[in-house]
């Protein structure tokens, strides 16, 4: 079965993506799925099963994995604790080639990224070890989050227990013409996601039709792209939100919408609550 290409946009004046999840939430991407970016999962506890390309791992009690791009591969995280918790930390390419990769210093952690590939699964000293630091993700700045995810990388760069789930190096290309067209689609709505989406303009960047351009997005991300587009403008409004000191209104003009009615029902299907509420919850915080 081909995987399904999940898109991987950071937030506003960030390098990588950092995403909690606990009981009362879950991975909006789940089932068989795939993209370039590094992902680095924390699971705090109970069993499942991981499926990354064509290896099986069961877990008993939480897990930390480490796997490289273009390894397709199913969400990590289990229902069984009331107190589950998962983190996924995902980062680029050019994350490493341009920032990383520009310190000499760093060199434990390129070794590091590079046996990626080859899906590093840590025991559970290591993933103990470095709970916390998974965990107070979301309550940190943007500058404290890179300096998290350095401390994170640095201490699994020393670590020798862990396990590689893989001895060969499992990539899964996708047409390198695709690749390139999803990733300009990518970059444009990340810059202009509160201005107005005009599908015929996008297709046209890409030298695709209107309709070709649908069924490609469709084909490749399992969504349309008007969905894509409002739980993207979705995640600005939440991260403006997050910033604290913001009306609805701001939240809501900042991200792209222009209809507060169309603007709550959106942002209750993808965050499940109402906008106000999300305030009220960040305001008890």
């Amino acid at each position: 079965m081909k995987p399904i290409y999940e898109p991987i946009i950071p937030s506003p004046n960030t390098s990588f993506k950092v995403k909690s999840y606990a009981a009362e939430s879950s991975c909006e991407v789940a089932g068989w799925h795939i993209h370039p970016e590094y992902e680095i999962v924390y699971v705090k506890n109970g069993a499942g099963t991981l499926k990354i390309g064509t290896k099986t791992h069961h877990y008993e009690n939480g897990v930390l994995v480490f796997l490289g791009g273009n390894i397709p591969h199913s969400d990590f995280g289990n229902n069984e604790k009331s107190n589950r918790q998962e983190v996924v930390v995902q980062f680029s390419k050019e994350f490493v080639d341009k920032k990383i990769s520009y310190f000499p210093e760093l060199d434990a952690i390129k070794r590091l990224i590079e046996k990626s590939k080859y899906i590093l699964i840590f025991d559970d000293k290591v993933k103990t070890d470095l709970g916390k630091n998974f965990e107070r993700f979301m309550q940190l700045n943007n500058q404290d989050k890179l300096l998290n995810l350095l401390s994170i990388l640095s201490h699994l760069s020393n670590a020798k227990n862990y396990i590689k789930l893989s001895s060969l190096n499992m990539l899964h290309e996708f047409r390198e013409k695709e690749t390139y067209r999803l990733k300009k689609v990518f970059e444009y709505l990340n810059t202009h996601y509160n201005q107005k989406i005009i599908i015929d303009d996008i297709a046209t960047k890409i030298g695709l039709t209107p309709n070709s351009f649908s069924r490609f997005f469709k084909k490749m991300t399992n969504r349309t792209f008007i969905d894509f587009v409002n739980e993207l403008r979705i995640e600005k409004a939440v991260d403006r939100m997050n910033e604290g000191s913001v009306t609805i209104a701001e939240a809501m003009y900042y991200s792209g919408f222009n209809s507060p009615s169309y603007f709550a029902k959106q942002f209750k299907k993808y965050q499940v609550v109402t906008p106000s509420n999300y305030l009220k919850n960040i305001e008890r915080s």
